[in-house]
């Protein structure tokens, strides 16, 4: 970076999100920013048994949830601390009263984190980092992401493509202790992606033991009530993902009701359609596709997809992986990509759409035609393959796993 001759003299410069180089008479030192935080709870001890959570959206949701629910089940004796922000406080009343929330980002949060023995989230703490927290000694970070078995490629430059974000990303992955997975697939795939030295767990994904439930179908039941789903209703999910350059999705309001009309046609009965925008477009894509006279549910609010995921008789997506964790119901899902060779291109994937089990759509009109033609007895034998092509390993008690390897490292001095 070239320099003014005043900078030469003298300058102070952010020159990422974790660093800044102060410059004297032309002698450059690299500072971490800012270090206020860190002074201010350095010399506080970490208290063995509190562990801190976080989702990526930091509702009581994913991974986190379930790991929680778990330990809340075994009655350990842990203090559990959840990190909240604003855009979840209409839903405070999912929390367990013996979880403490502290409002995302502010000195509080930081206090815990710093504090903490554990940290378990499913997504960055970058603004934490920026914010000068940095992981301790005698403190442990389990990373249990967010998706699983993708599509879309991990990569940070094309998601992330400022210097200074992928620098504090590059610094987040550098303080993992353990990354969970649920597949031989996954193992592969998050080595390439994440530049960490964590130890790999294959144990499952906590948030796919909802499928496995004895009670599914009466938690079912609770969930669809919950969202306004009457009994004699069926419901189909449209949940597309996350953009990095979102500026509209494919469906209108002519194009829902060819979608309800050829679903009623294939499977009987009367079906309803829930949309579910992903929480970085909610505001935007419930104003311009969901009007507020529509007949159509918007469960963009809702704290956790996974249970929506549990509601649903059918889910439509285009590149989410929230589809292959439908997949576990074994309940019909269909992919609608129309810009499918444009997104490959730009973000990438995995592998082919048309490598998933489910029927794969580039157009509304031929959406239509995967639905009416649903082969079930052909979609669950690919189903099967699918699942040990990948080397998955989900059977319900990824939360026990997760829970016994926090055992495991508060138990050691």
């Amino acid at each position: 970076m070239k320099l003014t001759w005043r900078e030469h003299i003298f300058s102070l410069k952010n020159v990422s999100s974790t660093h800044r180089q102060l410059c004297v008479l032309g002698v450059r030192i690299k500072l971490r920013r800012p270090l206020g935080n860190q002074k201010l709870y350095e010399h506080l001890p970490v208290q063995p048994n509190k562990i801190v959570f976080r989702s990526v959206v930091s509702g009581y949701s994913c991974n986190p949830r379930y790991i929680a629910e778990e330990i809340l089940r075994r009655g350990l004796p842990y203090d559990l601390v959840w990190v909240v922000d604003r855009h979840v406080l209409k839903y405070m009343d999912a929390f367990p009263p013996n979880i403490r929330l502290v409002m995302d980002g502010n000195e509080e949060a930081i206090r815990e984190f710093a504090t903490a023995r554990v940290w378990v989230t499913n997504g960055w703490l970058g603004r934490y980092l920026r914010c000068g927290l940095f992981k301790r000694e005698g403190q442990t970070y389990i990373q249990t992401w967010h998706g699983s078995l993708g599509f879309k490629r991990l990569n940070w430059k094309v998601a992330h493509p400022s210097t200074g974000a992928t620098a504090l990303l590059e610094a987040d992955m550098a303080q993992f202790d353990y990354l969970l997975t649920n597949s031989t697939w996954e193992d592969t795939v998050f080595r390439e992606a994440f530049h960490t030295p964590a130890q790999y767990e294959q144990i499952g994904h906590a948030r796919n033991d909802l499928f496995f439930r004895a009670d599914a179908e009466e938690y079912r039941g609770v969930v669809r009530k919950k969202i306004g789903v009457e009994k004699d209703k069926k419901l189909l999910l449209y949940v597309p993902t996350w953009r990095e350059h979102a500026t509209s999705f494919f469906f209108g309001e002519g194009d829902y009701a060819a979608l309800k009309q050829s679903l009623e046609k294939r499977f009987g009965g009367d079906w309803l359609i829930a949309a579910r925008w992903h929480p970085a477009h909610a505001a935007h894509m419930r104003t311009k596709f969901l009007p507020e006279e529509s007949a159509m549910l918007n469960v963009s609010d809702y704290p956790d997809v996974q249970e929506l995921l549990l509601a649903a008789d059918a889910v439509i997506t285009d590149y989410s992986s929230c589809i292959l964790d439908f997949l576990f119901t074994r309940r019909p899902g269909f992919l609608y990509a129309p810009d499918y060779a444009e997104y490959n291109s730009c973000r990438g994937l995995y592998y082919p759409l048309e490598e998933a089990p489910f029927p794969v759509a580039k157009d509304t009109e031929s959406l239509v035609q995967c639905i009416e033609q649903f082969d079930e007895k052909l979609f669950l034998q690919k189903t099967q393959l699918f699942l040990q092509k990948m080397g998955c390993m989900e059977d319900g008690h990824a939360a026990e796993r997760a829970v016994n390897l926090i055992e495991h490292i508060i138990s050691e001095k």
